[in-house]
C-alpha cells in the first residue's frame, strides 16, 4: 500500500474518529458513543504504520483543542486515541508474523488502557490543576448520600455497621484493581469492534480470536507468585508502602485474570463435549463448577496455567 493510498484512508478514518469525540461532548445522551473513539484510531494503527498512526494522534488533538478545549482534547488523545493506536498496532504486528500470539492486542491494550488513564491522572493534576480522582470520590459520595437518604425516606437503612465512609474507603483502595479490570474489559470491546469491522468493510481477513482459546501472557502462575513475594519482602524489611491494600488488589487482579481463564476453559469444554454428545461430562463439570462458584472457576483457570488443558500455546506456565 503506497503513501497516498495510506494517508487518505487515514484521513477519512481519522474525521470519523473527530466527529465521534465531538459528538460524545455536544450531545451528551450520546456519551455512550465514547467505548467506540478508540476503534478508529485502532484501524488506522492496523492499516497504516507509526507515522500515520501519529499524525492522526495529532491532528485530533488540535482539532479537539480549537472546536471543544485543551482539557478535552488532552483526555480524548490520551484516553481513547493512544490506547487504540497501541491494539491496532499490535494488531498488525501479528498480522505481519511478526508475533504469534492472536490475544497480544488485547494484551497490550490493556497496558496502555491502564497507562493512559494514569497519564491523564498526572497531566490533569499538575498541568489544569484538576484532581479527578478527588472529583471523582466527591461524586460517588454524593451518590451514595443520595441513596442512603431515598432509603431512609422510605424506612430502610444500609444495616446496622454499615458506613458510607467506610464504602468510600473501600471503592478508593481496590482503585488499582479497578483500573485493571476496566483496562481489560476495554481492550476487549475495542479489539473485537475493529476486528468486526474490517472483516464487514473487507478491508482484512483479520481473524478474532475465539475467547475459548484465551489464555493468560507468559508464566502467569511464576509472575502471581514472585509479585506476592516481593510484597511480603518489602513488608519485612519495614518498607512502608501500604503492603495490605497492595496484596488485596494483586489478589483481585489475579483472581480476576484466572476467572477469565477457568471460563474460557469451560466454553471449550462445553462446546467439544456438546459436539461429541458428552452430555454426563457437561451436567458432571457443571454440577462441581455451580458448588465451588468463582472460585472453582478460578482455580481451573489457575490449573489451566499450568497444565495447558486445551493445548492453545507451546508453552507452560511453569
Amino acid at each position: 500500500m503506497n503513501n497516498k493510498v495510506k494517508l487518505s484512508q487515514a484521513s477519512m478514518i481519522v474525521t470519523l474518529g473527530i466527529l465521534l469525540s465531538l459528538i460524545t461532548v455536544y450531545i451528551p445522551f450520546l456519551g455512550i458513543l465514547s467505548l467506540v473513539i478508540p476503534v478508529p484510531y485502532a484501524i488506522i494503527g492496523t492499516l497504516t504504520d507509526n507515522k500515520y498512526s501519529a499524525l492522526a494522534l495529532i491532528a485530533t488533538f488540535f482539532v479537539l483543542i480549537f472546536t471543544v478545549s485543551p482539557v478535552y482534547a488532552v483526555s480524548i488523545s490520551i484516553v481513547s486515541v493512544f490506547p487504540g493506536i497501541v491494539i491496532g498496532s499490535a494488531a498488525r504486528v501479528y498480522i505481519n508474523g511478526e508475533s504469534n500470539n492472536k490475544f497480544e492486542p488485547i494484551y497490550m491494550g490493556t497496558i496502555a488502557v491502564v497507562l493512559s488513564i494514569i497519564i491523564f491522572y498526572l497531566v490533569s493534576n499538575f498541568v489544569f490543576g484538576t484532581n479527578i480522582l478527588d472529583d471523582f470520590m466527591k461524586m460517588m459520595k454524593e451518590t451514595v448520600d443520595t441513596q442512603a437518604s431515598i432509603l431512609g425516606s422510605a424506612g430502610l437503612s444500609l444495616g446496622e455497621g454499615i458506613k458510607v465512609d467506610d464504602f468510600l474507603d473501600l471503592v478508593t483502595n481496590m482503585i488499582p484493581a479497578i483500573l485493571f479490570l476496566q483496562g481489560i474489559m476495554l481492550a476487549f470491546i475495542i479489539y473485537y469492534m475493529e476486528v468486526f469491522i474490517l472483516r464487514r468493510t473487507r478491508q482484512l481477513k483479520l481473524q478474532a480470536p475465539k475467547f475459548a482459546d484465551f489464555y493468560l501472557p507468559g508464566n502467569a502462575i511464576v509472575t502471581s507468585l514472585m509479585l506476592y513475594l516481593l510484597v511480603l519482602f518489602i513488608d519485612m524489611v519495614g518498607i512502608k508502602l501500604h503492603t495490605d491494600l497492595i496484596m488485596m488488589n494483586l489478589q483481585l487482579v489475579f483472581n480476576f485474570l484466572f476467572m477469565i481463564q477457568g471460563i474460557a476453559v469451560a466454553v471449550y469444554y462445553l462446546k467439544k463435549w456438546l459436539k461429541q454428545n458428552q452430555i454426563k461430562n457437561v451436567f458432571i463439570s457443571g454440577l462441581i463448577l455451580s458448588i465451588f462458584g468463582f472460585i472453582g472457576v478460578s482455580f481451573v483457570g489457575m490449573l489451566d496455567s499450568i497444565i495447558d488443558f486445551r493445548k492453545v500455546r507451546s508453552y507452560k506456565s511453569i
